[in-house]
């Protein structure tokens, strides 16, 4: 349990090098650390539990087995996004078609709805059942983004990578991902009427 303990507060970058040069406690850091994101952020993608989870178990046998020649050009978590989207795009090329029932609700975004004067949960029910209807219809308007615009807004949004890192992942240059961002983000208020 120490040495778990020791190994938690690693940096990702050092965890993966220390994985590559053979201690096996440091994967599971890695992936305990990681899962809930991948899967959060694959869920979004491919709107289906079930094949984001069957992506998530690829994306790390694959962070798994690239191990031997990784080598810390960037953030590990635009190395493990990067893959995680290409499974994403190679499990829907597969399927020749976008699953499209909405598995997402508002805590899948990771935070409960929040009273406007603080970030706290609303107390008055009535309120907070308008503030998760809001946030139903956030997740469904996001989930109808362009692909790579929705890809770069759960990025940014959900998993707080930076703009840099997810041009990385997305092989595009960081203005790119700026204006992607700000196009979603445009179309977003449209969508939802200034609600």
């Amino acid at each position: 349990m120490a040495l778990d303990a020791d190994l938690a507060r690693l940096a990702d970058e050092e965890l993966m090098g220390r994985y590559r040069d053979g201690e096996a406690a440091a994967f599971d850091v890695l992936v305990r650390r990681h899962r809930d994101g991948v899967l959060n952020f694959l869920c979004r993608m491919v709107r289906d539990r079930s094949v984001a989870e069957e992506i998530q178990a690829e994306v790390f046998f694959r962070v798994h087995r690239s191990a031997p020649r990784y080598e810390p050009s960037a953030k590990f978590t635009t190395f493990l996004y990067t893959i995680a989207y290409r499974q994403c795009l190679s499990a829907v090329q597969r399927k020749e078609h976008r699953v499209r029932t909405r598995s997402a609700a508002p805590d899948d975004w990771g935070r409960a709805p929040a009273d406007a004067d603080g970030g706290r949960p609303a107390a008055d029910p009535e309120r907070r059942l308008i503030l998760e209807e809001r946030m139903e219809r956030l997740a469904a308007e996001v989930d109808d983004l362009p692909e790579t615009h929705r890809a770069a807004f759960l990025l940014y949004y959900l998993e707080g990578l930076s703009c840099q890192e997810i041009a990385g992942v997305l092989s595009l240059s960081g203005e790119e991902v700026k204006g992607r961002l700000a196009y979603a983000r445009r179309l977003l208020r449209e969508r939802m009427g200034g609600e």
